[in-house]
Order: structure tokens, then sequence, then C-alpha cells
């Protein structure tokens, strides 16, 4: 048959199909969710701009075809010859479901490896037309367990890159950088690299075949996964478990099963063909598994991985099998190198790894007293044994993979693993891993001004997630929003990234509060934009769950946030920089005795952000401060952390002033009395009432007038 040489870009896009009679039902895809290819997009870029590089290909094919002919003349498809292949997995992220689990990658690779080996246990699915010459490839893949530099490793890196690696079919170079920026550079001639991303236009996976006109000691010749497609459990489905197995057929050289296209349909491609002789001549299925199909004139091997068929695909054949071992025998991207001995020790592949690093992850850090914590152990390699001890957990101990572990009482814990492979042991001692807060929580009315803290994040008040690599939340004593100098920062200024900054806080018990009742929050920022271009997000959430689960309650976006510039890093100087926020959309629903809240800030190149000034209490004493303020009252300092001066206009009447809790408790008498003519003055020290909202109130001769005041 025809010998076509191509270099490949796949894309394919499956959905979840069930097996059917072969007589019966066809399986079709989704036209919503098919695909459109960007074929060759990479390729035809770079030959486009040097075009040399196609010269290069066309001379690098025709030499493999060459070598195929060698290959076939001395091929036995019965004859083991195993190969083993280092492979690295990159999951390039941005902290949401693409951010995949490594079971996902294992499984991945448990797919790809049945697939090569003739294991797949839908391969008795095969009609009896094709079962005489499906072919075993024999190819192990096998995670690496060290490095380029030759330092124990996963063989799985991760990579948080805004976007999430989202990217148009082989406009993939950012990708790489950023990979290459965190974890350096992994030799195609040395790792198969496989990149997992958010998504991919128009497809979910494609790669390069073997060229010279890439080089072999970078990455150019990577496979390219949509995390939906990688394997067949977490976020794919056990329907796209071969189509992995379809991009390394790719990157060893094979086409689709009707030549040189992405077109599966297209009638032309009868014309055209793959250079495999047991492949029959087809036009293609696209998401059709029609086993008596005859689109060229004989039976179609719809089966076979290297179509579009969808989930019915199950095989590959001899002839396939004899093209792939000779793209692994070739010098042509160096895929030669990969299976030798020297290489398999170099990337500790040769055998199961060495026992190196004890590692675990845990599903959250800070939980309320009484919740449980769900741990994982990510030790490698070559585990047979471990211990766990958990500072004030229940139980103290575990010896499981994957212990649930409760904590009661609240408080700061450190987490040890030891892990044993039989004969060494390695030992990780996290301190301070996990953070229990009180449950109940901190009583309301509830105030933060930031004067009494003295970090953050403390693990009691407040925590923060960041994912900016350039700063994060932390405490300021140089500005603050009611004539202090306290406040929380986050120093955002020239972050471009996108990445995004949470500022948490501790457990406050709703649990007392009236259902009827609306709760009313607010909090003082100060923010500039460096540009008017900036959009940039202030996000408020809540949680009724200890921060298990978040509701978006507020957003504050671009201009609505602030649309006032400043070229250089932004400090508030005075009380006018400062905006008030309120949050008046909090339900019974969330008035539990674990209650939370979170800022979460998303950069686009704006300046530094400031908070201040954060009080929760019912809405109905947030009315109050609301009347005319008919008496001239003012309170000062407000907020106050020991005395406070109260001021009010008098005329000899007689009055009362008296101070109240946010829910309404009178506390004390300040003054009870005759007002003198004028200006009437008060002291009164705070020093022995704890911090949060309260409210003076002045009642004289029928007049009534109150003002907020709060303790810090």
């Amino acid at each position: 048959m025809k010998k076509v040489t191509t270099l490949v870009v796949v894309c394919l896009s499956f959905l979840t199909f069930g097996q059917h009679d072969h007589n019966t039902a066809q399986e079709k895809l989704d036209p919503l969710n098919q695909g459109v290819c960007g074929n060759n997009v990479e390729m035809e870029a770079a030959f486009a701009e040097n075009p040399e590089l196609r010269i290069q290909h066309e001379i690098d094919q025709a030499n493999f075809e060459l070598e195929y002919q060698q290959f076939l003349n001395e091929y036995d498809p019965n004859a083991r010859a195993q190969y083993v292949i280092p492979v690295v997995v990159h999951i390039v992220h941005e902290n949401g479901p693409e951010n995949i689990s490594n079971d996902q990658v294992y499984d991945a690779i448990m797919r790809l490896n049945e697939d090569f080996s003739m294991t797949n246990n839908d391969l008795s699915n095969t009609v009896a037309a094709f079962t005489g010459i499906i072919g075993n490839t024999d190819v192990e893949f096998r995670l690496a367990t060290k490095d380029p530099d030759g330092n124990c490793h996963l063989g799985i890196t991760r990579t948080y890159l805004p976007g999430g690696g989202a990217h148009d079919t082989g406009d993939n170079s950012f990708i790489r950088d950023a990979v290459q920026d965190e974890h350096g550079n992994w030799p195609q001639n040395r790792y198969m690299n496989v990149f997992v991303v958010k998504s991919i236009v128009g497809s979910a996976a494609y790669t390069n075949t073997p060229s010279n006109w890439y080089s072999p000691n970078g990455m150019g010749g990577s496979i390219y996964m949509g995390h939906t497609v990688m394997g067949s459990i977490g976020t794919s489905y056990l329907s796209n478990r071969h189509i992995l197995s379809h991009e390394v057929g790719h990157w060893l050289n094979l086409s689709h099963c009707w030549g040189p296209n992405n077109s599966a349909g297209d009638p032309g491609s009868c014309t055209t063909d793959d250079g495999v002789s047991d492949t029959p001549n087809t036009i293609g299925w696209f998401g059709i598994c029609d086993y008596d199909g005859e689109t060229c004139g004989s039976l179609d091997n719809v089966q076979n991985i290297m179509d579009y068929a969808g989930s019915c695909r199950n095989m590959f054949t001899q002839g396939q099998s004899a093209r792939m071992q000779t793209a692994l025998n070739s010098s042509t991207a160096q895929r030669n190198n990969l299976w030798q001995t020297s290489n398999l020790l170099a990337t500790g592949t040769l055998s199961a790894g060495e026992l190196c690093a004890a590692q675990f992850s845990s599903n959250v850090q800070t939980l309320c007293a009484g919740q449980s914590v769900d741990f994982l152990d990510e030790s490698y390699h070559n585990i047979t044994s471990r211990t766990w001890t958990f500072d004030g957990g229940v139980p103290a101990t575990s010896t499981s993979n994957a212990p649930s572990i409760t904590y009661n009482t609240p408080g700061i814990y450190t987490v040890t693993l030891e892990v044993s492979d039989g004969n060494n042991t390695a030992t990780n001692t996290a301190t301070n891993y996990i953070v229990v807060l009180s449950d109940p929580g901190e009583a309301i009315p509830y105030h933060e001004g930031f004067g009494t803290l003295t970090s953050i994040p403390d693990n009691e008040n407040w925590m923060q997630i960041s994912e900016n690599t350039t700063g994060s939340w932390e405490l300021t004593s140089l500005v603050g929003s009611q004539n202090t100098y306290h406040s929380a920062m986050l120093p955002n200024f020239g972050n471009t990234d996108g990445s995004k900054d949470e500022l948490i806080s501790g457990s406050i018990d709703l649990s007392g509060v009236n259902p009827a009742e609306s709760m009313y929050l607010s909090f003082d920022y100060a923010y500039r934009k460096v540009s008017s271009s900036d959009n940039e997000w202030l996000r408020f959430y809540i949680s009724n769950d200890c921060g298990e689960t978040w509701t978006l309650r507020k957003n504050l976006y671009g201009d609505d946030l602030s649309p006032l510039t400043q070229g250089t890093a932004y400090y508030p100087t005075g009380p006018e920089d400062w905006s008030t926020a309120e949050v008046l959309n909090i339900n019974s629903a969330y008035y539990t005795a674990n209650f939370r809240f979170k800022f979460q800030f998303e950069n686009d190149g704006g300046n530094n952000l400031f908070i201040d000034n954060i009080n929760l209490y019912p809405a109905s004493v947030s009315s109050i401060s609301d009347q005319e303020n008919t008496l001239g009252l003012t309170v000062y300092p407000n907020p106050v952390s020991e005395k406070t001066k109260i001021t009010l206009n008098g005329a000899g009447e007689m009055s009362v002033i008296t101070i109240h809790s946010a829910l309404g408790q009178q506390i004390d008498i300040i003054y009870q009395g005759e007002l003198t003519n004028g200006i009437n003055t008060f002291e009164y020290n705070m020093s022995g009432l704890a911090k949060g909202v309260y409210i003076i109130k002045v009642e004289s001769e029928g007049r009534v007038q109150t003002i907020k005041l709060v303790k810090e």
C-alpha cells in the first residue's frame, strides 16, 4: 500500500458511550462537543518561519520509511522484546479541577500500558475479522523516579499558571516555559513528557510525530492532554481511556487510519493511506462505531485506537506495533535513547525506585473543633509500611494509607509520617500543620480593627491562602481607616499574573441570632488602580460549616472597587481615601456556631489593597446610628482600645448617658444629671469591656440620640 509521510497534530473530543452488540446500535458523539481540529498548527507555524525545517522534516520521514521497511523484513509479531519508556507528567493548573490527582495520573499510565500490551479488558470485544492481527507493541511506560539532575522524584510536576494551561492547539510555548522555570528542562530524548492542561481550544489532545526539526534536548515534542481525557477516573471518564494511547501512537509515528489529515469521514481519504499494510483503507469514523462499515470497499477497522470512532476503539494492529517499534529504534528525535539501560538507570525507571521521600497531603488544614481531616500518604517510592502520629487527633496514630482523623480541641497541631520500604525509612514532620478553631466561635458583636494583632496570619483570628509568589496578606501599622494605624494589607503593586489571594477569618458564633433578623456586615477598604485599564476583583464569601464550603456574597470589580489611579505603590493618606462596603445578604442559613468569612482578591496589574474596621452584628443595630444627630453627639477616638471621650451639646436639661451592647442590653450608666450650657465632655474607660460593637445612648428631655462605638 501507499506509504505516506506525515506529522500529526491530533484533536479529539469524546463523550461516554455504552457498549453495544456488534451488529446493533451505533455509538455517536454529541456533535456540539466534537471539537474542530487545528491541524499542524505548531508545525506549520515553525515551517512558515523557517522553511528549512520543513525540508528537515521531509528528510526525517523519508529515512524513517526506509527504516520501517527494513524493520518489517525482520519483525516477528510473536517475539517479545520489551521497551521501557520513562514518563513525566506535568500538570499545569490554576488550583481548579485541572489540578488532577496523582491517582488519576496513575490510572492514565495503567490504561496506556494495557493498550500497549494487549491486556485492556475491552480487547475481547474485537470483531472476528481483526482478532488475528491485534498487535502487542511490547512497550511499558513507567513514571520516572529521578529528575534530570538525578534527584529522587515522583514523576509528576505541578505548576500554577493563570489560565491553567488553556490554549489554542499548538500555542504551547508559554506552558513549557512555565514548567521549565519552576521544574527545569526534561529532555525528550530521556523522558516522554505529557502535559495535562485546563483546556485546548477546539481539541482534547495533540502531539507531534518524531522529527529532528525540534531539539531532542528540549520539550518541543511533548504530548498535550486536556485534563478531562487523561485516564478514566477523576475528571475523566472510562470512555476516554484510550485517548492517551492514541496520542502516544502519534508520538511514535502513527497516522490516523485514513492518512495524514484530521477530517474523519472525508470521502477523499480513500486515496490516502496511513503507511501500515494491515489497516484497511478507510475514510474514518467520527464518533460512530459501525462494526460492519465499509467506506473504501472493504471492512473498516473501526475499533482501531488511531481512528476517531469513539469508545469502541480498543486495538492496534501488528503493522502499527512494528511501526511504533521502528520509531523506538530510530535516531529520529532520539527516541532510541529512551529505553537504553543507561537512561533507565538515570531516570530511575529500571526498577521500582528507591525510597526517598515521606510526603502527605490532606483535604483541609484548618477546621473547627469536632471536625475531621482526611490525610493521604503520597510518599515515594516502593512504600511497604507507614506510621502516622497525629498530635491532638483521634486516633493519635494510624498505619492506614488514607486515615481520617478527628480533632476535638482548639489548637495548632503537628503531624508526623514515617514510611518504610522494608529496609530504609523516611520521616516527615509538619509542625503547626493543623489549625483547629473554636466551635462555637467568637461571640458577636464582632469587630476587627487589627490593632490588637501581632501578625497575619496568626492561625486563630486570620488565615490566608496565596497564589501570589511576590506577596500575601500582612498586618501593617502604617495606615488605618478610623484615624488608626493598623489594617490588613495586600501588597499588590505590580502584580499582573491573575493570581488570587485570600484573607480568611476565624470562627464566629452566630447560633444565637434570631432567625427572623438579618445580619449586617461592613468593612472599610482603600485601593487605587495603577492604570484605568486595570480590572481587579475583591470578592467576599461566607461559610456556615467552618470553611468547608463557601458562598459568594459581594463583588467589587474594576471601577466599582475604585476608578482612581496612582502609578506608584499606593498607601491611603487620610479618612477620605477609605470606602465602606456593606454586606446585607447574610441570612439565617448561616446562623451557625462556626460561621466564617473571607476576602478574595484577584489581581490584574493594579495596586495595594487595605482592609480595616470589619463589623458584624444584627441588622437592627445598624439602623440606630442613622438617626438625626440633633444633640451633636460625637465619640473620639472611635474605634477605641481604652479611654474614649463623649461630647454633646447641652442647655441645662436633665440627661442620661448609657452604654449598651450591640444586642441592646444596657451595660453601664456613663452620666446621669444636668447638662451644662454648651459643649459637655465625658470620659469613659472601655478597658474592662471585650472588643466589639457598642452603642452610646443619650436620653435628654424627650430626645434620644445614639452613636456606634467600636472597642478593639
